[in-house]
This record gives structure tokens, C-alpha cells and sequence, in this order.
């Protein structure tokens, strides 16, 4: 399949990395910006130059072009309009989270997706990295019975850096509600919101309640943590599940807790990942959905970009 990149800095120059290990993609074309402003701004014409794909700065060119399929990585502001473009093209469609600015534009999108039968993919990579994909399958084999709560911390400090200009809970944040309708439900009551405005964002530090019939989740999102971090716990009524980090900063390990009755210290069994493939195994989904014309998340990103709502409206 041949595809095209539209906006090659930070985000869409992992894509080219682990695209280049799916042999059966070729990245024909990058779209980059007509002004270079920053460093990284020229990224994606340097890489262009050594894949052997051509450069232009306007996305006509891949519109008009042969390529299947289209991965759009600009900043979230250019997304609506790109994102119809492309999609009125015929050309299927993977675009960063979120999906646009608000839910207005979130369900534009999705709408003219499904207008012209062409997939679209919003890419919450963070499903599809190794330690995620096993805490689901412990979860769906009932390792832990019944889930009474999970806990979720994703954060960092790039307040000062972040180049999306949406904010920590549309950022970061959407990642670990992402996750929230993946592992327990794709609705659930918004019991509190509380964020913080420290040095750039209105919200650039909160803690959300949730709870979808009796499971209730808490979820920390921050652009000023100033370490990196990434921790799960899921418990249940036979034990619990836990993720320690994720392979792009070294060593993950996700455990399973056997509970031990009637109390006592719980019985452990250990993975561990240092591999990051959440970007590729993300791409291996893409290829097999448009392979088979499944379309079963079409709207995934729509439907968080609502939940995202929802949360921000109960800001305290």
C-alpha cells in the first residue's frame, strides 16, 4: 500500500520508523510546512530525502496522488480541514488524537469518513502497545473476576514544550480515557473533574473521577510532572493487574496479583517489555482493518472527544 504523510515532525516521524518495519507499506509522499519556523519543522523533507519518498509542501499533491491512504500529524487546529480533504478524496484516513478541537468537529469528521466508505483511524497508539494488549487479555479471561477499580497515571512535564496547544486533558489526558473505554466501558458518569492552571494551559493538571455501573476509575493527567510517567492498576475480586512504565523509557512490567484468602500477601507472576511497538502494531491494525473493510472503530475518536466533553463540563 502506498501512503502519504502529512506533517512529518515529532509524531509523524515515529510513524515513518515503525511504518519502515511493515515491509508492505511504502511511504510515497510528505507534505511539510512552506515556512520552516523551527528545527524540527524541516524534519520531514530530511526524511523524505533519505526513504527515497518526494517532498512538497502542499497537500494537494497526495490528494491528487495515487496513495491509498493518508496519515495526518499536523497540529490538532488543522485537522477539520485536512481531514475532509482527505477523506472526500477516497483516500483512508489515519489521524492523530484528538480528533479535531471539539466533538463538532470530531463527528464532521467521522460523518464524511463514513460518507465515502473509507477507514478512518484515530490513533491512540497507547492501545496497542504490548503491555496494554496483555491487560486486556488477562482482563477478557477473567484473571481478576469482577473489576472494582482501576487507576490510571499518565503525565509529564512538556507545559513549556507541547506544541498541540489544546491542553493537557485533550492531550495526554485523552490517552488514559482512551484507555478507560478500552478496559472497562465506552460510557460512564463523569463524578469529578478538578484541574489546575499552573504555567501555560488552563488545564495543564487534573484528577478525574469516573464510574461506569460499579466500577470506579481515577485518572491523573499532567503537563507538569516533571518526570515522565506511566502507571496502570486494575483490581478486581480474585486479584489485581499492574503496568510500570512503558518500553519507550526502558523496562515495562505488568503484573498479575492472585488474591490469597482470606488475606495475605497475594501471589505474583511478572512480564516484562522493552520493546516499544505500539506505533507498529497500531499500523498491523490499520492494514488489516482496510484489508478486510472492517471498520468496527471508525468511530473511536469521536466517541472520546464526547467523553472529553463531559469531563471538561464538570471542571471544579
Amino acid at each position: 500500500m502506498k501512503i502519504a504523510i502529512v506533517g512529518c515532525g515529532n509524531i509523524g516521524s515515529k510513524r515513518v520508523k515503525s511504518i519502515q518495519r511493515f515491509k508492505k507499506t511504502k511511504i510515497a509522499l510528505i507534505i511539510g510546512r512552506k515556512k520552516i519556523r523551527q528545527k524540527i519543522d524541516s524534519l520531514g523533507s530530511k526524511i523524505a530525502k533519505k526513504i527515497k519518498a518526494k517532498y512538497f509542501s502542499d497537500i494537494k499533491k497526495a490528494l491528487e496522488s495515487d496513495v491509498k491512504s493518508i496519515i495526518l500529524s499536523t497540529q490538532p487546529n488543522l485537522f477539520l480541514n485536512y481531514a475532509i480533504k482527505i477523506l472526500n478524496s477516497k483516500k483512508n484516513l489515519l489521524v492523530e488524537k484528538p480528533l479535531g478541537l471539539n466533538a463538532k468537529e470530531a463527528f464532521k469528521i467521522l460523518n464524511t469518513a463514513r460518507k465515502n466508505k473509507v477507514y478512518l483511524k484515530t490513533g491512540f497508539n497507547l492501545r496497542y502497545d504490548s503491555g496494554i494488549q496483555l491487560v486486556k487479555k488477562l482482563i477478557n479471561s477473567k484473571k481478576i473476576g469482577k473489576i472494582y477499580f482501576i487507576k490510571i497515571d499518565y503525565v509529564n512535564g512538556s507545559v513549556k514544550t507541547n506544541k498541540n496547544n489544546i491542553g493537557a486533558l485533550s492531550d495526554i489526558g485523552s490517552h488514559s480515557i482512551n484507555l478507560f473505554e478500552f478496559f472497562i466501558s465506552k460510557n460512564f458518569n463523569v463524578i469529578s473533574n478538578t484541574m489546575q492552571s499552573n504555567e501555560y494551559f488552563k488545564d495543564d493538571n487534573g484528577f478525574i473521577t469516573l464510574k461506569s455501573k460499579s466500577v470506579i476509575g481515577q485518572i491523573h493527567y499532567s503537563f507538569v510532572r516533571w518526570e515522565n510517567k506511566f502507571s496502570l492498576e486494575i483490581s478486581g475480586e480474585k486479584g489485581s493487574i499492574s503496568v510500570d512504565s512503558l518500553p519507550k523509557w526502558g523496562k515495562q512490567t505488568v503484573t498479575l496479583s492472585k488474591r490469597v484468602y482470606p488475606s495475605g500477601k497475594p501471589k505474583k507472576k511478572n512480564w516484562y517489555f522493552f520493546k516499544e511497538n505500539s506505533w507498529y502494531n497500531e499500523w498491523v491494525h490499520f492494514n488489516k482493518a482496510i484489508k478486510n473493510k472492517s471498520y468496527q472503530d471508525l468511530d473511536e475518536g469521536y466517541i472520546t472527544m464526547k467523553n472529553l466533553e463531559l469531563i471538561r463540563k464538570k471542571n471544579k
